[in-house]
C-alpha cells in the first residue's frame, strides 16, 4: 500500500473513531441528564367535565420507580383507582432520581389498567412525555367480555403542550385521549402506546374513569339546551 492510500485508510479510521465518539458521549449526556432530578409536572392536565361526580374514579402517576415490568406503579398522586397500574413492558428502561422512566435502549412501551368493576362509560387518559415522542398512532384501548380481546382507538387525540425539551432532542409533550365504551359492556381495560423510539421520558399521566349513566348523552344534552333557550326567550316577556 503506497503512502496516500495509507493516509486515506487512516483518515476515514480516524472519522469512525470520532462519529462513534460523539455518538457515545450523546447518549452518555441524554442518561446523565435523564437520571437528574427532575420533578414531574401535573399542571398541564385538563380535568374532564364528569371527574368528580360519584361513580367517577380519577388519579395519576408523579414519581415512577418501577422501570420494567410487574408490579408496576401504582398511582402515587390522590387517587380513588384501586389497583390501577402503569407498566413500561420492554427492558433497558431506569427510574430516575426524579420520580420519571427513562427508556434509551429503544422504543418504550406503557399499558395502563384498571378494573373499576362497574360497566364503563367514559375513559380519560393523558400523558406527559420529555424528548422522544410517542407514536400516536399506537394509542388505543383494549377489553375483553368474554370474546377475546377488543381494541378501540381514541376519536382524536388533544394536544395540551408543547415546549422544547430542557437538554433532551425534542419536545415537552402532553397529550389527552378520551374513549366511550357505553354499550360495550367492559368492566376493565387497558390503555396500550409505544415511543417512535429511543431517548423518551416518560414525566407523569392521569386517569379518569367513569361508569355508565354518568355523563348525559348528547341527546340529553340537546334537550336541555333546548330548554335552557325556551327560558331564555321566554324571560322578557315576563319583565314586561
Amino acid at each position: 500500500m503506497d503512502d496516500l492510500s495509507l493516509n486515506e485508510t487512516m483518515r476515514s479510521e480516524d472519522k469512525k473513531l470520532n462519529m462513534n465518539t460523539t455518538s457515545n458521549l450523546l447518549c452518555a449526556a441524554l442518561a446523565a441528564l435523564a437520571t437528574s432530578q427532575v420533578l414531574a409536572d401535573t399542571s398541564t392536565f385538563s380535568v374532564p367535565d364528569y371527574r368528580g361526580q360519584p361513580g367517577t374514579t380519577s388519579g395519576g402517576w408523579e414519581r415512577l420507580t418501577v422501570a420494567v415490568g410487574q408490579p408496576g406503579n401504582a398511582p402515587d398522586l390522590p387517587s380513588t383507582l384501586s389497583g390501577a397500574t402503569l407498566v413500561q413492558t420492554l427492558p433497558g428502561a431506569i427510574a430516575t432520581g426524579g420520580g420519571n422512566l427513562y427508556q434509551g435502549a429503544g422504543p418504550a412501551s406503557y399499558q395502563v389498567s384498571y378494573n373499576p368493576g362497574d360497566a364503563v362509560g367514559l375513559v380519560t387518559f393523558q400523558m406527559r412525555t420529555l424528548g422522544t415522542e410517542l407514536d400516536y398512532s399506537s394509542v388505543r384501548l383494549a377489553y375483553d367480555v368474554g370474546a377475546g380481546l377488543q381494541y378501540i382507538s381514541p376519536a382524536a387525540r388533544i394536544e395540551l403542550e408543547r415546549a422544547p425539551s430542557q437538554g433532551f432532542p425534542g419536545f415537552n409533550v402532553t397529550s389527552r385521549w378520551d374513549w366511550n365504551l357505553t354499550g360495550t359492556g367492559a368492566t376493565s381495560y387497558r390503555i396500550e402506546m409505544t415511543a417512535t423510539g429511543p431517548h423518551q421520558s416518560l414525566d407523569s399521566a392521569m386517569l379518569d374513569s367513569a361508569k355508565v349513566g354518568v355523563v348525559p348523552e348528547p341527546s340529553t344534552w340537546a334537550l336541555m339546551g333546548a330548554g335552557a333557550l325556551l327560558l331564555a326567550s321566554r324571560w322578557p316577556s315576563r319583565r314586561r
